[in-house]
């Protein structure tokens, strides 16, 4: 069993670690990539190669984890070229998936694609990768190698909705608890606030308030980035109905995350 990642960011680092301890060959590049993505590759273990093509032609199973707006891309270009199966775990819209299903099968690729999404955070025991279409059993297989893959669907698609609806809910939720207790900081209340909350909300609210919050430090591009996707799988599952649906609150949230400046507890 061999494992290969395009993009070597937090995602395809904890996985690897899990893939390596349970005895995968895991293969990646980092050619092009910054020193500090070099250097986060090579204490992870994996094996490097000079090129993203090799990486695809080497891998049983080739994961793309870079961001959603180069997702499209990463398919056409390396995606079909593995000899197995190709899965995107960006967080892009069904639409986009859609996309990047017609680059597969038929003459185009010997390789076979499945929708993919990560449910919690990818370095927690508990996180989840979603899957959905006809050859998600051969990624289910994973479950075997120290990963944690639910099948949903036999659809394209399916899996992503379920990452953009929950993103629609988590991301929203992480923009107010960032604007509730900024204003707090600034009154000197931030603590008792939190602790007020707490009483009505879950045992680890304020654990996972301040986790939400200090992850916009290093995270806020990367969020607004990916409401752009929601954003556009809102638009598109109307549209077929020919409806027309305000979207004010993921427009708010968007820009929320675009405009934020570092701030953390």
């Amino acid at each position: 069993m061999r494992v290969g990642f395009i993009g070597f960011g937090e995602v395809a680092y904890s996985l690897s670690k899990k893939l390596l301890q349970n005895n995968v060959d895991v293969v990646s590049s980092t050619k092009g990539r910054s020193e500090k993505t070099k250097q986060l590759a090579i204490d992870s273990g994996v094996k490097i190669v000079n090129s993203y093509e090799k990486v695809a032609k080497l891998s049983d199973i080739l994961i793309s984890s870079t961001s959603p707006k180069t997702a499209l891309a990463i398919a056409k270009n390396y995606g079909i070229l593995s000899n197995g199966i190709f899965i995107d775990l960006n967080n892009i819209s069904p639409k986009t998936t859609k996309k990047i299903a017609t680059f597969f099968g038929g003459n185009t690729s010997s390789a076979d694609f499945v929708d993919g999404a990560i449910i919690g955070k990818v370095s927690s025991n508990n996180s989840t990768i979603l899957v959905s279409g006809e050859n998600s059993d051969k990624i289910a297989i994973l479950n075997s190698y120290g990963l944690n893959v639910k099948i949903i669907s036999e659809k394209i698609g399916d899996a992503s909705s379920i990452k953009m609806l929950r993103s629609i809910y988590t991301k929203g939720i992480t923009a107010i608890i960032h604007e509730t207790f900024q204003a707090a900081e600034h009154l000197d209340l931030s603590n008792e606030l939190f602790e007020t909350i707490a009483i009505t909300e879950s045992e680890d609210f304020i654990y996972k308030s301040k986790s939400r919050i200090n992850s916009l430090a290093t995270s806020k591009s990367r969020k607004s980035e990916e409401m752009d996707e929601v954003l556009d799988f809102l638009k598109s599952i109307y549209d077929e109905d020919g409806l027309e649906f305000n979207s004010i609150m993921s427009e708010a949230v968007k820009n929320k995350f675009k405009s934020l400046k570092k701030f953390d507890f």
